[in-house]
């Protein structure tokens, strides 16, 4: 009895673990880790090169800013103890900009999705359908006018 309730539970479980839901969720996860990867990389070496300088001004590294720092590495200069606030600063400038990449790329495949729809729907009718239309046409033509004379 134990092992059909075993069976059954197993049986439960693949169905859901295999379901079309639950395997384009973790194709969709795994493909958001690499896509991460992509945007992290595009921030970190292009894009912060250039919004550094201008951060500047809360010092050379605006990344250690940090407030009652009673201990610092040795090594990096960065403080051990106290209040991150340029960490937290960094985080959120990282955000931005990560923000701002999704919502240009977005943009980019809402558009050319819509170019698509526009072509789909320009697509010229078939040409049995263009003939259908002229013979009935032609047919309602002369029927008035057969009408017309007759009366």
């Amino acid at each position: 009895m134990a092992r059909t309730r075993r069976s059954g539970f197993l049986r439960d479980f693949q169905d859901f673990a295999l379901k079309g839901n639950v395997v384009d969720l973790a194709v969709g996860v795994v493909i958001g880790a690499a896509f991460g990867k992509i945007v992290t990389s595009l921030v970190e070496n292009i894009v912060m090169p250039f919004v550094d300088p201008l951060l500047k001004v809360f010092g050379s590294d605006w990344r250690n800013i940090a407030f009652n720092a009673t201990k610092f590495d040795p090594a990096t200069k960065a403080p051990l103890d106290g209040v991150r606030l340029g960490l937290f600063l960094g985080s959120i400038v990282d955000f931005a900009i990560i923000a701002l990449v999704l919502f240009i790329a977005i943009q980019a495949i809402q558009k050319m999705k819509r170019k698509e729809e526009v072509e789909a729907a320009e697509a010229p009718p078939e040409p049995t359908v263009l003939a259908q239309e002229r013979l009935t046409g032609a047919i309602e033509h002369l029927t008035r006018t057969i009408e017309s004379r007759q009366a």
